[in-house]
């Protein structure tokens, strides 16, 4: 699952999309910074898809 690109969503409308070594760490910084809620990297994987062909690997939304 390693080299897989992967999309994590959030209910406030924030997603990233990228590998694992990007999307855990960023995914877990947002719950941190905006929700005041530590995840780990099992939960952020657990609600992770694989993204789709055509979706690029992206930065983080930011979403205030």
């Amino acid at each position: 699952m390693t080299d897989e690109t992967l999309t994590v969503r959030c209910a406030c409308g924030w997603a990233t999309t990228g590998v694992v070594a990007d999307v855990v760490p960023a995914t877990i910084d947002h719950g941190r910074r905006l929700h005041n809620m530590e995840a780990t990297p099992e939960q952020v994987l657990a609600m992770a898809v694989q993204a789709e062909a055509d979706e690029p690997a992206s930065a983080p939304a930011d979403v205030s």
